[in-house]
């Protein structure tokens, strides 16, 4: 098995690791947030259903859940990490967004515009929290708090 070592954000950063997850003939989505400081502590995580969605809408509304809730916590200095190189590069580039999501996904950028942050991509060995949250999801009951 391959060592993994976490090399928490610069001080003052939050890093927001997050995975989406979708199982079934009629796919139901789950999604799965991990909240560090720069000083390895944890802030929280989030596991949801976010009921039928397919595995890249279930990847593009975990990270877009991750934004979401770093503006409701009123942060201003985030890391996003996600082990789907396509929403990495959706934020960057701006294409291969679904296009249902769109206009959630530019109110997004919106607020990602206006702080400071950066959005990276992540081995799938990094990301095992979040993955396993996300699994977890499946398992929750659709809109459960």
């Amino acid at each position: 098995m391959t060592e993994v070592i976490w090399i928490p954000p610069i001080g003052g950063t939050v890093k927001l690791t997050c995975d989406g997850s979708s199982v079934g003939v009629h796919p139901c989505g789950a999604i799965g947030i991990v909240l560090r400081d720069s000083r390895f502590v944890f802030l929280g995580a989030l596991s949801s259903n976010i009921g039928h969605a397919t595995f890249i809408e279930a990847e593009f509304c975990a990270f877009m859940l991750a934004i979401e809730k770093a503006m409701e916590m009123g942060l201003s200095n985030i890391c996003l990490e996600t082990d789907f190189i396509k929403v990495v590069q959706a934020f960057h580039k701006m294409v291969g967004v679904p296009w249902k999501m769109r206009i959630r996904w530019h109110n997004c950028l919106g607020f990602c515009q206006n702080i400071a942050y950066v959005c990276v991509h992540i081995h799938r060995e990094g990301n095992m929290v979040a993955d396993a949250l996300a699994k977890h999801g499946q398992w929750l009951s659709l809109f459960s708090s």
